[in-house]
């Protein structure tokens, strides 16, 4: 008989599980993990226009200070085009791995292998804890188990991503960003951003879900759960 168990436990593990996969991904796709000292003016002009022969009725112009920006794989800096300085984030790995180590360095094409893989994993885990509502073993070994091995190796996978980094800290891109005296773990002018502190947010939370899924284990094992499971309650809900 298909039946589905929600404890407190299962619930805290699966809501954790999902916020530490939101971090990683926000640590890969954004390009803040090394902000650069000097902020840029950037002039916004809004136009606004009648709705008879779309004539321009004013302009106006507001001026915000944006600051460079590099990430794992992108990079966000300011271009003068036309006397006019625009700000303009994209990726720089144009090839993949393959890319060239000058412009993509190789330690930063290994810290991305890691943190994608531990986002990988991360994602999977996130899908089983959704599982274990349903079955609590897979193949003879225990689903929570399992899962918290995964998560175990997922904030280890994300870790080495946190040391790769800022080993590639002495490239030619980091220095014209923070300066000539940036070198490997010293990041001369530059701070650290968002991304690099999701990165850590993660990694934590990999392991805090790692244990709670003992909890969450536990709590799906209560007598309690199992009395209402044998009397045919196919949805057990419990605190």
């Amino acid at each position: 008989m298909c039946y589905m168990i929600i404890t407190g436990g299962s619930l805290v593990w699966f809501l954790l599980s999902l916020v530490a996969d939101m971090f990683v991904v926000t640590a890969i796709v954004t390009p803040k993990w090394l902000i650069g000292p000097t902020a840029h003016p950037i002039t916004l002009t809004t136009k606004y226009t009648a709705n008879i022969d779309n004539q321009t009725l004013a302009t106006t112009a507001a001026t915000t200070y944006r600051y460079p920006s590099v990430g794992i794989y992108t990079r966000c800096k300011a271009i003068n085009e036309a006397k006019h300085l625009h700000f303009h984030c994209g990726a720089f790995d144009l090839d993949g791995f393959a890319t060239d180590s000058e412009i993509y360095p190789s330690t930063w094409k290994a810290a991305m292998f890691f943190i994608s893989l531990g986002f990988v994993l991360l994602t999977l885990t996130v899908l089983c804890t959704l599982v274990s509502c349903c079955r609590q073993s897979i193949f003879g070994k225990s689903l929570h188990n399992m899962t918290a091995c995964a998560q175990v190796t997922a904030g280890i996978s994300v870790m080495l991503s946190l040391f790769l980094h800022p080993m590639g800290w002495s490239a030619s891109r980091v220095q014209l960003l923070c300066g000539p005296d940036a070198e490997p773990f010293y990041a001369a002018g530059c701070s650290l951003g968002i991304s690099f502190y999701s990165a850590i947010a993660g990694v934590i939370l990999c392991f805090i879900c790692a244990g709670i899924s003992l909890k969450a284990e536990s709590s799906n094992m209560r007598t309690r759960v199992k009395r209402r499971v044998e009397g045919g309650d196919r949805l057990v809900c419990i605190p």
